[in-house]
């Protein structure tokens, strides 16, 4: 039997599989799959259909273009090229199922200062590998629990702060075991452990090369945590608790954080001739280092918050035209000695704000974003057109992806965005999107400020799947 010897701060995967540590997860999983009921002979044959080996993927192609940069740094136009590509191979055997995924995710055209990074360029990465085991009712009387081993994309509740992304060029991935029970109340209840994987290279130089070289996972970085989402009369209640771990590496300094991030969300989904609501907060206590830097090794105390807010409409009519009003806040840096911004971990920026790549300004720290969204499903299509006002609540601390601190004032701007998605055949699917961000005196006269103009952005992409 193999045993699994972790040691702290060590580098634990290059390869596909982390040393030691998959073999003995994957004997306990067959372990625990002794414990699980016979199934009944129909559910037998139904999975034996099913049985067998398939192999599924796509290949997209995106044009991105923008003018008039908000960043502190990087072009004042900017247009680039992205593909992506994904082959994904699964074999199933009754109640055990292996997945292996390798994604293809490149970039051309950037300019010499262009802002594209780790989001945009993943060359070659064998993204997921991972055995998933079907326990049945092992854990109650009409339950169904899985249980997964490996490096596998995880996506939890609203994505605002566990995600693997749909849009961005590259995607998060996670190497560790995941518990998933759902039960016959319609609970679903999940625990993990994890290393998230860090997507590399990291140098400009490299990622302009699109260069090949696989992820890295390491025991200096752990994230855990507990999801439960549950239906209560007509609407879904979660809540959650995350700790992520980390700590420096000879190669890869970083700020120590020892983070624990819980919340709660309750929701009412959209349908037709009635309203629907979405109200998530989320609060983050523990411990960080203010930087990444070797000269900082003072521990702080962290105290930050964030919050999203939506209250909407579903008009029983054609196309099912739907109206929303929507705020999402989440702290900044004050001028404690606490570190009050709020980290949104691996969750999503979009489509809460904006698309990433060349544009994407806001993320969910320091920010105040009320709006407008709007919607509708004209044939097979579906449009959205969004507007955000943007505020900025601590005015000396980094505003999203910009760059830029130290404003004159709490107004960052103003945002329009539209896009719209279309099946031009089975397999074939057409997005065109855009942006216009008028900016405020806030990134307009702050000392880093390079570009005062309207920021505008269009992206389109295509999409084949098989």
């Amino acid at each position: 039997m193999t045993h699994c010897t972790a040691k702290p701060a060590s580098f634990v995967r290059r390869s596909l599989l982390a040393k030691g540590c998959f073999p003995v997860s994957l004997c306990l999983c067959l372990a625990a799959a002794g414990f699980a009921p016979a199934a009944s002979a129909q559910q037998a044959a139904n999975a034996a259909a099913d049985d067998g080996f398939s192999i599924a993927g796509s290949v997209r192609a995106r044009a991105e273009l923008l003018d008039g940069q908000f960043r502190a740094k990087g072009p004042d136009y900017e247009d680039i090229a992205l593909f992506q590509t994904r082959v994904e191979a699964k074999y199933r055997s009754g109640p055990l199922t292996l997945v292996g995924e390798v994604m293809d995710s490149r970039a051309y055209g950037e300019a010499d200062n262009s802002p594209v990074r780790v989001g945009e360029v993943n060359a070659l990465e064998p993204v997921q590998y991972y055995l998933d085991y079907d326990l049945g009712g092992a854990l109650g009387a009409g339950s169904k629990t899985r249980v997964r081993v490996g490096q596998m994309r995880m996506t939890l509740g609203s994505i605002r702060l566990v995600n693997s992304p749909r849009f961005r060029n590259t995607t998060n991935a996670y190497l560790g075991v995941r518990v998933d029970r759902k039960g016959s109340d319609g609970s679903a209840l999940t625990a993990f452990w994890t290393m998230p994987t860090m997507i590399l290279p990291r140098t400009p130089a490299k990622v302009y090369d699109n260069a090949v070289e696989i992820d890295r996972n390491s025991l200096d970085q752990q994230f855990a945590g507990l999801f439960y989402q549950r239906p209560v009369a007509g609407m879904t209640i979660e809540g959650y608790g995350y700790y992520l771990h980390e700590e420096d590496s000879p190669r890869y300094p970083t700020k120590n954080r020892n983070l624990y991030t819980t919340g709660t969300r309750l929701m009412k989904a959209p349908a037709p001739g009635r309203g629907d609501f979405e109200f998530e907060a989320m609060l983050q206590f523990g411990t960080a280092h203010r930087s990444a830097a070797p000269g900082d090794t003072t521990p702080r105390d962290v105290w930050a918050q964030a919050f999203h807010g939506e209250v909407g409409y579903t008009f029983d009519r054609p196309m099912s035209p739907r109206v929303a009003l929507v705020a999402d806040y989440a702290s900044g840096q004050d001028d404690s000695d606490k570190i009050t911004r709020f980290d949104q971990l691996y969750g999503a920026i979009f489509p809460d704000f904006a698309p990433p790549g060349l544009y994407g300004p806001m993320t969910r720290a320091n920010v105040f974003a009320p709006g407008i969204d709007l919607s509708a499903k004209p044939g097979k299509g579906r449009v959205w057109l969004t507007y955000r006002l943007m505020q900025v609540p601590q005015p000396n601390d980094l505003f999203g992806r910009s760059g830029i601190r130290n404003g004159p004032s709490h107004n960052a701007g103003q945002q329009i965005f539209a896009r719209a998605r279309y099946p031009l055949m089975k397999n074939l699917r057409f997005e065109i999107g855009g942006a216009l961000l008028f900016k405020g005196d806030f990134l307009k006269y702050a000392p880093t400020t390079q570009n005062r103009e309207t920021t505008r952005y269009a992206y389109t992409d295509l999409t084949f799947t098989f």
